[in-house]
């Protein structure tokens, strides 16, 4: 008897034991490998969403404008400069750019900014191209700094003169140009500008530096000189060393041409060839048509 209730006990604990090690297998079972499977098919399902990403420049951004709206105008600049260079791809960057370029632009015309800028008295016999050759300028730069209504000048005006140092950087690419600056041994990005179009010539290199040619204003097609009272109205072209490519107006569409066809078919159209050029709004064309002058370099980049 005492022996067939030890083999009961015996086989009771065994029951037991085996018990609890299913019990126990399946607690880990439910609480630890499959909760890191839910774990990481979580992990999965998060990472295969779009879920907006993080723009590390616009903290940079924002305290640029902190530092303008507080005074700091120059140092929120220097701020924005350094932006672009650490964020290239912060969304950010276009506001940036335009916010520089205001800035240089303010102060380049301000009366109040008086840094590389020298006063010139009108003498007998002076013209305005004369003056711009005598200060490594240019008659528009003359016309802009001063706000002048007309390119007539009398003996005894003053006149506030400054260098035009500013070259052209192209990325067509982008349809981006900007306006470099160079003081002394400084160069650097002093505005942009989108540009509505451009079109490069056929076989035109990148990474390749052409020169500035002789600017000109143009009436109905004929270039007019400086003393021309249309002069300030008149369409700007600046070509380059490279042909075909010139900064300017966009194109006006022309009529598509009809080639011949035999009797009794229809005619394909001809559509002319593409223009050349880097095109620009009126209002920027302007801008750097005055502080552009022959021989001001022309860098493509992409």
């Amino acid at each position: 008897m005492a022996k067939a209730q030890f083999k009961l006990l015996i086989f009771l604990i065994t029951v037991g034991l085996f018990a609890g090690v299913i019990a126990t297998g399946y607690w880990i079972f439910e609480n630890v490998m499959l909760h890191e499977h839910r774990v990481e098919k979580d992990l999965a399902a998060m990472k295969g969403k779009d879920r907006p990403k993080v723009d590390p420049g616009a903290r940079r951004f924002e305290a640029a404008i902190e530092q303008i709206k507080g005074g700091g105008i120059t140092e929120g600049r220097d701020s924005l400069y350094k932006l672009l260079v650490q964020f290239p791809d912060s969304a950010t960057c276009a506001e940036a750019r335009r916010i520089i370029g205001e800035i240089n632009m303010d102060q380049l015309f301000s009366p109040s900014y008086t840094a590389g800028k020298a006063q010139h008295i009108v003498q007998p016999g002076d013209n305005l191209g004369k003056i711009a050759e005598k200060y490594h300028t240019n008659i528009d730069f003359i016309i802009r700094l001063n706000a002048m209504m007309s390119t007539t000048l009398q003996p005894g005006d003053r006149l506030t003169v400054a260098p035009v140092e500013f070259n052209l950087e192209i990325n067509a690419p982008k349809k981006r140009v900007t306006l470099r600056r160079k003081i002394g041994d400084k160069d650097f990005e002093f505005k942009f500008y989108n540009a509505q179009d451009i079109v490069l010539p056929p076989g035109t290199k990148i990474l390749t530096e052409y020169e500035i040619g002789t600017k000109t204003a143009q009436i109905d097609g004929k270039a007019i000189p400086s003393t021309d009272p249309r002069y300030m109205d008149a369409e700007k072209w600046i070509p380059s060393t490279k042909p075909g490519l010139t900064f300017r107006l966009p194109p006006v569409p022309k009529a598509t041409a009809v080639a011949e066809a035999p009797a009794g078919t229809a005619a394909p159209a001809l559509a002319p060839p593409p223009e050349t050029g880097i095109f620009l709004n009126h209002q920027d064309l302007e801008e750097i048509f005055s502080l552009i002058r022959k021989g001001s370099k022309l860098f493509l980049t992409r």
